[in-house]
């Protein structure tokens, strides 16, 4: 079973349960937006009804926009990382997330972290306003047939992905929206140069090599991050970094834009193969922009890390695309994190697993609304740090943007 298939069957398991008490640790990882949806919603179940009313469920959740629907109560832990840790008294839901994103516990008089977090997105274009000439890149309309494994006594699984052509810019993030099993790491690694498209190979296969350069995407640098790390290194993390990225590493903008953020001074001396998940992360996330290239093709970066550590991951690739004028493809499914990155986003519809298509890249606003139209959920975003929230189904506020097409909602 996949991880996700795992975590959809370890919340199905629980879920049946009688009990009174049912714990959920994470229960969003490995899941892609439209199945976080419904787990939160199945896991809410639990206290729906008059037999809901002596149950009681205790979530812990990185993803906010999930946290968000998921619970009544929030409590906020702070401390040291294996050092010690706080909890909070219960707040409601908006104030518990506001208190734990502004750093500051107002009924303890306790200021925890020393900036607040919000997720305010005029950031890109104003500051990096870019007056000098922009290089525009294309890519043509091309398909992509995948075949399974043979097994003994089975059809063969084929999987298509159509790709419509589209173009991109540098100084620009391009978000990948869509369910697991539509393509976005097949297109990722057609972007890289990994996977040719069928008419490519075609051609190629019949010496026509004016239609073959044709189907080709832009000959460009890479820097490829995975979706899934698999560490063979053995050594410090410090020893790993100065063989694959000697110059980028102790330039000075380098580390105030990407090495002091991503928190990396204190596992510089931990050895690559006991790292956990998130460090592995963040350490792979370093290792990809610190990488020269044209194009970043960033895989599920939010894998693994906490809420923090999300949202100063998704300030250090932003930041860095702008500085550098690059560009970059990012596929993310933590809500918040894909919006406050996405300068344009790519749809992807159809049947996931079987034949899917790339819509070109759009605009924000128009393409979240059209993906939350497939997922049928509409977003508000909170007046005091601008992050977005997920209307509670059939909600007014919910029937309202509905009603009016809005289900992607920007308040300026």
């Amino acid at each position: 079973m996949s991880g996700g298939e795992l975590q959809r069957f370890a919340i199905a398991v629980v879920v049946v349960q009688q009990a009174d008490v049912y714990m959920f640790d994470e229960p969003s990882s490995y899941l892609d937006v439209k199945q976080r949806l419904k787990a939160a919603t199945t896991i809410r179940s639990i206290v729906a009804g008059d037999a809901g009313m002596q149950k009681f469920v205790l979530a812990v959740e990185h993803d906010l926009a999930i946290l968000d629907y998921l619970s009544d109560y929030i409590c906020c832990l702070y401390g040291t990382p294996s050092a010690y840790g706080v909890v909070t008294m219960p707040f409601s839901v908006r104030e518990g997330i506001n208190i734990f994103l502004a750093g500051f516990v107002p009924t303890e008089n306790l200021r925890f972290r020393d900036e607040e977090l919000n997720f305010k997105l005029a950031t890109s274009t104003e500051l990096f306003e870019n007056p000098g000439k922009t290089s525009m890149y294309s890519y043509p309309a091309m398909t992509k047939t995948m075949r399974g494994a043979e097994v003994p006594g089975t059809p063969i699984q084929t999987f298509i992905l159509h790709v419509n052509k589209g173009q991109f810019t540098d100084s620009e993030i391009v978000v990948m929206l869509g369910e697991n099993g539509t393509g976005k790491t097949t297109f990722i690694r057609m972007l890289a140069g990994l996977l040719k498209s069928d008419e490519q190979t075609e051609a190629e296969a019949e010496e026509d090599y004016e239609t073959a350069h044709r189907f080709s995407v832009p000959q460009l640098n890479v820097s490829y991050k995975p979706q899934k790390i698999s560490p063979k290194f053995q050594g410090t993390v410090r020893m790993l970094l100065h063989k694959k990225i000697r110059d980028a590493y102790i330039h000075p903008q380098f580390v105030s834009d990407v090495m002091r953020p991503m928190s990396m001074e204190a596992i510089m001396e931990n050895g690559v193969q006991t790292l956990s998940g998130g460090e592995l992360q963040r350490v792979a996330i370093v290792l990809c922009l610190g990488t020269a290239a044209d194009i970043y093709l960033v895989d599920e970066p939010s894998a693994y890390l906490d809420s923090e550590q999300r949202i100063a991951a998704s300030k250090v690739i932003k930041r860095f695309i702008m500085h550098a004028k690059k560009t970059a493809f990012v596929v993310e499914h933590d809500f918040i994190m894909a919006t406050y990155l996405a300068d344009r986003v790519i749809v992807y519809e159809g049947n996931p697993g079987v034949e899917t298509t790339a819509n070109s890249p759009q605009s924000l606003i128009p393409g979240m609304n059209s993906f939350l139209k497939q997922l049928n959920i509409t977003f508000r975003r909170d007046p005091s740090n601008f992050r977005p929230r997920i209307n509670k189904m059939d909600s007014v506020k919910d029937k309202e943007q509905k009603t009016a097409g809005n289900f992607f909602y920007l308040e300026d």
